[in-house]
């Protein structure tokens, strides 16, 4: 037992009370995930053991994922005061967990070709069409969805092992992107010829290594973004933002969470200039709408004191980019244009992710996914699995003289 404390005069000091006595404190000792995971797997036993319970669906699991997310916030932020380092790693955090949701890495987020106007979509090339048909694709979509399963086939064999000489060739198939306008006359004016092609391979290795695809601690992987300083790990997710630009500029529709992923890396007018250089004209305004958009619909955030933790975040982690991105220079570099655009290594350098299994949190909790809904692994507070690869761009491409309205 601890004295008691001594007063000037040698005698132990009195200690009325004459406040009411305070409630204690509540520490939280576990961290956000594993509260997350406790939740969820709540959720998912209250679902099993309803007799009324169909199987699950995706809708399901997205709002079991937003409900025990909402749960686990209030438990770790609520009901106290903040630092500023926990208001923006608050905030990241929610992007991640809405990301866990969303898996925007799915073909669910890859529009049909025959799409409402306004919206962007993928289009074959006019040079690729005979070849996409031979082998029994008759749009973008179609064959998205079937390079993805060679690549999840690919992924289960050992290293080196022979591909499949049936396998379809879609580093051969190429399709173009067209974004969304304001009418279908100003699509149809677009010029198809000024926008430069990429592979089917490309788009699919470009969402098969998704820098999320493998996460399942979404507070750690904004935790890793809020502090990293690791030149390669910064390269690295700088890649895997140009890829996207490059590869999958769906995922910057103003309706995926992944543009915001992009946006925490790279800046407005980079965003744009890589579209420019593939012959797509968009509008540093058209960016911010987007985004402005994606944070109202997506995260609630429809004031500018809203999205001041994540604008504070994106500006530090640019700012670092940047510098790792930015050494000294010898000698000019000079660029020159590609034939055509891949993103897809050798084979024996091809990514091995993407093994199609349930998710983490279904798998323990015993539920059978019904055909068709397909989970994939999500990215642990390491890093992922499998990194994007490092493609060298080609120069600049030719750019669209009809200005369009991207939204």
């Amino acid at each position: 037992m601890s004295p008691a404390p001594i007063t000037p005069q040698g005698v132990p000091a009195s200690v009325p009370s004459t406040t009411p006595p305070q409630p204690p404190t509540v520490h939280v000792h576990q961290s956000f995930d594993d509260i997350f995971h406790s939740k969820f797997m709540q959720i998912i036993q209250q679902f099993r053991d309803n007799p009324r319970s169909g199987p699950l669906t995706q809708k399901d699991r997205k709002s079991f994922i937003d409900a025990a997310y909402s749960a686990t916030d209030l438990i770790f932020f609520g009901g106290r005061q903040l630092a500023d380092a926990e208001i923006k790693q608050r905030a990241l955090t929610k992007v991640f967990y809405k990301v866990l949701a969303d898996e925007p890495w799915s073909e669910e987020w890859i529009r049909p070709h025959d799409v409402e106007r306004k919206l962007s979509r993928f289009e074959m090339h006019k040079d690729s069409t005979a070849l996409a048909a031979r082998y029994g694709f008759h749009n973008p979509r179609e064959a998205f969805v079937a390079a993805r399963r060679a690549l999840a086939i690919e992924a289960q064999q050992p290293p080196n092992t022979p591909r499949d000489p049936n396998r379809p060739p879609f580093d051969d198939i190429e399709v173009i992107y067209i974004p969304g306008t304001v009418s279908s006359t100003a699509t149809n004016k677009i010029n198809r010829e000024e926008i430069y092609p990429v592979s089917v391979e490309s788009v699919a290795n470009a969402l098969h290594t998704h820098i999320c695809r493998d996460m399942t601690r979404p507070y750690e992987m904004a935790l890793k973004f809020v502090n990293v300083t690791d030149t390669n790990e910064l390269l690295r997710m700088r890649q895997f933002a140009c890829d996207i630009c490059d590869y999958a500029p769906h995922l910057l529709d103003n309706d995926n969470i992944s543009l915001l992923i992009v946006l925490l890396i790279l800046t407005r007018s980079e965003i744009c200039k890589r579209f420019e250089e593939n012959g797509i004209r968009i509008e540093g305004s058209t960016i911010s709408h987007r985004r402005a958009e994606c944070m109202k619909q997506k995260l609630g955030w429809k004031t500018s004191d809203d999205r001041k933790p994540f604008d504070n975040i994106a500006s530090d982690f640019q700012t670092r980019v940047k510098n790792a991105t930015s050494p000294p220079s010898t000698r000019p570099r000079v660029a020159t244009r590609k034939p055509r655009k891949s993103s897809t290594p050798h084979a024996s350098m091809m990514p091995t992710g993407y093994p199609p299994h349930q998710s983490p949190y279904l798998a323990q909790a015993g539920i059978q996914v019904p055909p068709g809904f397909e989970q994939h692994p999500l990215i642990t507070a390491d890093g992922p699995r499998h990194s994007a690869p490092v493609i060298i761009k080609g120069g600049p491409g030719s750019s669209s003289h009809v200005p369009m309205d991207l939204s």
